[in-house]
């Protein structure tokens, strides 16, 4: 029996960010071509025959966005924005909360659908999902990220998943202190169960659905955890995300109990830093006592190791802090990506942010651009994956694309289509996403069936109401909901009808 071929598509636009010698093109009325799930051309006047025509006239085509730290979750850190400090208000959880699991296994799952379909809304076509372990019982499990995978290849969404697990997490005793709290046989069944999900994910043999290991934080683990997660490493060869250099509390957390080294010197030490570690925040170099020399010494760690650092801007500038070696980092050859971590799921503005951090960080207007933070959310992304077919439009890559509406009035005078989307666009702008060659949003509408936005949208604010009244057991002296997120202004109710 003959195979059919499957047929050639074509999108035709005023601006193609398409890739040649090693970096991004922009093709003035260009074209990409491609078939099933790989792109064929790139440029102007491709020769052969095709099947679909799009014509997308003032558009923006470029690469599908890869989102290393991706909101997986109904966010709860946006609850924090304004009621501060966090410790005090459930973002380190009470020494006598009995933890327990707050949502339940539906929400669980309806966080999933929901997360995942915001992603690709704002042209994030890959997607490291993440998501919070502050209601739960422990960490993530085996059975919830099966059924997230199923999510993800339902929807579209390109996905590398995997289990979150933990050693032990900080609480907030009754005098305010914060300590550490350790379970080091949790934290390895969680491994075990980690490894055993990207092994099935791996026999499930879907494209566009792969395995990571995720566990939490640095100050969660143990050397027997760090240890256990160094072979699996090395065994899988997947990517593994760990969050450290995010606060002074790990940092000091790390010190105390390795011998006063900072987060990056102790993952070396247990040979996890190598090209598959992938590295949020970065904000905390060079110790517990950071000095020029210290941080510098990390950088060098970092560029040699070939781990990515992965920068989150939004949520990093919410937080009053910022990747203050940003200059050095790119200068020194380390790998740079970007990840959203909060909502809204914008890659757009978060390169916009980005930009703008950096160069008040730095004191410098020229610090960073908005074509070095494209970049990031796209070549970076791919390099931090080991994945040449992504991030870029060429042939030979995966057909992962981005459609944007210039005409849109709000997207103001297109100067320059890279520079005004960063500047004056967002997610909201995206028109189109293609994955894999197929179309999962069009006309700012998902395609697949069972994921409708508004119904979306309206269960999730649901979700979040239902979890805030959660907030008083499991916050330091747990004072009422009003206590802990305060209204903006004072509110003054009419007469219900």
């Amino acid at each position: 029996m003959t195979d059919i071929p499957q047929k050639v598509s074509r999108i035709r636009a005023r601006w193609v960010v398409g890739y040649e010698n090693g970096d991004h093109q922009l093709f003035q009325d260009g074209e990409v071509v491609w078939q099933g799930a790989q792109i064929l051309f790139v440029g102007h006047g491709y020769p052969g025959e095709v099947d679909d025509e799009i014509e997308a006239g003032n558009a923006l085509v470029g690469p599908g966005f890869i989102d290393l730290d991706a909101l997986g979750d109904v966010d709860t850190t946006v609850l924090g924005f304004d009621n501060q400090p966090g410790w005090r208000k459930g973002r380190v959880v009470a020494a006598d909360w009995v933890r327990r699991d707050l949502y339940s296994r539906d929400q669980l799952d309806f966080s999933k659908r929901y997360a995942y379909s915001q992603l690709l809304r704002t042209g994030i076509t890959t997607a490291l999902p993440i998501t919070s372990i502050l209601y739960r019982e422990w960490a993530e499990t085996f059975d919830e990220y099966c059924y997230a995978a199923d999510v993800a290849e339902s929807l579209g969404i390109r996905a590398y998943l995997g289990p979150a697990f933990m050693a032990g997490y900080h609480v907030v005793e009754a005098d305010g202190s914060i300590t550490l709290r350790l379970d080091e046989a949790k934290g390895l069944h969680g491994l075990e169960q980690a490894v055993a999900f990207v092994d099935r994910l791996s026999a499930r043999n879907c494209a566009t659905v792969k395995g990571m290991l995720a566990p939490d934080r640095i100050e969660g683990g143990t050397p027997a955890l760090f240890n256990g997660l160094s072979q699996a490493v090395n065994a899988l060869r997947c990517p593994t995300r760990l969050h450290c250099c995010q606060s002074q509390l790990e940092v000091n957390e790390v010190a105390s109990r390795f011998a006063g080294k900072s987060s990056l010197e102790v993952l070396e030490d247990f040979s996890l830093l190598n090209r598959h570690m992938l590295l949020p925040h970065g904000q905390f170099l060079g110790g517990p006592q950071p000095d020029s020399v210290k941080i510098s010494a990390d950088i060098a760690r970092l560029a040699a190791s070939q781990a990515t650092l992965i920068s989150c801007p939004l949520v990093s500038g919410r937080h009053g802090k910022y990747l203050e070696s940003f200059d050095e980092l790119r200068e020194k050859g380390v790998n740079l990506a970007l990840g959203t971590d909060t909502f809204p799921p914008d890659m757009i503005s978060n390169m916009h942010l980005g930009t703008i951090l950096s160069r008040v960080v730095a004191s410098d207007s020229a610090a960073a651009s908005a074509a070095g933070y494209y970049r990031m959310a796209t070549l970076g992304g791919a390099k931090a994956l080991g994945r040449e077919d992504l991030g870029r439009l060429a042939a030979g890559a995966q057909a992962d694309i981005v459609l944007f509406d210039l005409d849109e009035p709000a997207m103001g005078q297109v100067f320059d289509p890279i520079t005004a989307l960063v500047i004056n666009g967002n997610g909201r702008d995206v028109q189109g996403v293609i994955v894999a060659g197929e179309k999962v949003l069009w006309d700012r509408q998902l395609v697949k069936p069972g994921f409708d936005l508004d119904r979306l949208h309206h269960q999730a604010g649901i979700q979040l109401t239902e979890l805030q009244q959660t907030y008083p057991e499991r916050s330091w002296q747990h004072p009422e909901v009003s206590e802990i997120f305060r209204s903006s202004f004072p509110i003054r109710r009419g007469k219900q009808p």
